[in-house]
């Protein structure tokens, strides 16, 4: 019933290789998880690059690890083929035995489903095969279910997740083919990294339009995956009946990404209810589309409760609607640091002192006792200058800590305030330590 479909989805099993691709930065957590008995479950936003690292994982077990190559399954869940399957989980055991029937296996298998929250009750199939066989699953989603409260019960301690993103710098740079390995060999290259830092910055980090040159192509696919997201995965999942209000909100605040804000304020705004714009955030943060960001504060219910700003996974998506990129460097700069530090798992949050100035991020679990980050683009404005480090000593001050970081375009070197050091770095440096 199913053999076509899985011969063509394998053909590592006739000895053909998978491209190499860009190497991702969390593959080396992936051979780590590997060994274990757990799921592994891969999630991110659509188009970051997760069936890549699932094929350049499959490369390793063939070309390092000796797996005989009909003990690897892979399926692409989205392929259209399957849409009449997916709503009867049994499908699933009908193409697992058919795989068995042709492949006839001997010893361990790994199991690869990409975008598996497409098959209804997908988890029933999991656990059954994960309590009873030698079987190592290996699977993707794009969105949070695969994190969700009902995975965690009903695999309870089986699963082992894994954030992926859109290219990072480093990454970035791989496949614009610079390769950084020293500190000297960065500040030699410093005028190439510095323009291809700048456009990063714009344009972002998801693999399929790294390498264009056609800027019109770049926005126009960008543009498309947001709508993809919003219309073929948030929309039917979530069976809303309005789907331009939900378009409407999310390009409102990818334009306005690392603005602060309040549910009930932007509802105001845009004309919706406030539990409309609560339930609508949540559905972008689902689909790994945006992050909120609260206030720190010793008291979680402050923090609950004060604005939040709200930041996007790729800048390419905000550029895609953007009317001008030049009015929004900082923003975009700033925007930047936040998925470095989102990529790192730290705990996120901005910081305001107590006479009412904002610091970008205090990351609490970084070093010793937390780390502050301001962003600020251009520094050349005295005023701006003086803003900026006065927020960040005397945050650093009332947190206790040793001084803090600004990230900027072009300028480098430390100063004091408060008694306390304030390094400076260009974005370039930041972004490739």
């Amino acid at each position: 019933m199913f053999e076509e479909v899985i011969v063509d989805q394998n053909p590592h099993w006739e000895g053909e290789g998978y491209e190499p691709g860009i190497p991702r930065n969390r593959i080396a957590l992936l051979k780590e998880y590997l060994p274990s008995r757990q799921v592994i479950s891969i999630v991110g936003v659509r188009r970051c690059g997760k069936s890549t690292l699932l094929r350049q994982t499959i490369n390793y077990l063939l070309q390092a690890k000796g797996v005989q190559a009909k003990n690897i399954l892979f399926l692409n869940l989205e392929n259209p083929y399957f849409t009449p399957y997916r709503q009867d989980v049994r499908n699933l055991e009908r193409i697992y035995a058919d795989y068995l029937k042709l492949a006839d296996p001997r010893g361990k298998i790994y199991v690869f489903l990409d975008e598996l929250q497409y098959f209804t009750d997908w988890q029933v199939f999991v656990k059954s095969k994960y309590e009873r066989e030698d079987i190592k699953f290996i699977v993707t989603g794009s969105n949070s279910q695969l994190l969700s409260s009902d995975l965690i019960t009903l695999l309870s301690g089986r699963t082992l997740p894994l954030a992926l993103f859109p290219f990072d710098f480093h990454e970035y740079l791989l496949a614009r083919g610079e390769r950084v390995v020293s500190a000297v060999q960065a500040v030699r290259n410093r005028h190439r990294l510095r323009k291809l830092c700048d456009e990063y910055l714009v344009w972002g980090g998801f693999p399929e339009v790294v390498l264009m040159e056609n800027r019109r192509l770049q926005k126009d696919i960008l543009a498309n995956y947001a709508r993809n997201i919003l219309y073929q995965d948030i929309v039917p999942r979530f069976e809303l009946k309005k789907p331009y209000e939900v378009e409407k909100l999310f390009f409102y605040l990818v334009s306005n990404m690392t603005g602060l804000f309040t549910f009930n304020k932007l509802a105001q705004l845009v004309g919706l209810s406030d539990k409309t714009v609560r339930d609508y955030i949540g559905f972008f943060e689902d689909a790994f589309l945006l992050y909120t960001v609260d206030r720190f504060d010793f008291s979680v219910k402050k923090q609950l409760r004060g604005p939040k700003k709200i930041y996007c996974v790729d800048n390419g998506l905000s550029a895609s609607v953007a009317f001008s990129f030049s009015e929004n460097r900082g923003r975009y700069l700033e925007n930047m640091v936040f998925g470095t530090l989102v990529r790192n798992e730290q705990n996120i949050f901005y910081y305001k002192t107590k006479t009412g100035l904002e610091v970008d991020f205090f990351c609490p679990g970084m070093g010793d006792r937390g780390q502050l980050l301001q962003v600020c683009a251009d520094m050349q404005d005295e005023k701006t200058r003086k803003r900026e480090i006065r927020a960040l000593g005397r945050a650093a001050d009332e947190l206790g800590l040793e001084g803090g970081t600004i990230v900027t375009m072009e300028e480098e070197g430390e100063i004091m305030e408060h008694d306390k050091a304030i390094k400076i770095m260009p974005a370039w440096k930041y972004f490739n330590p």
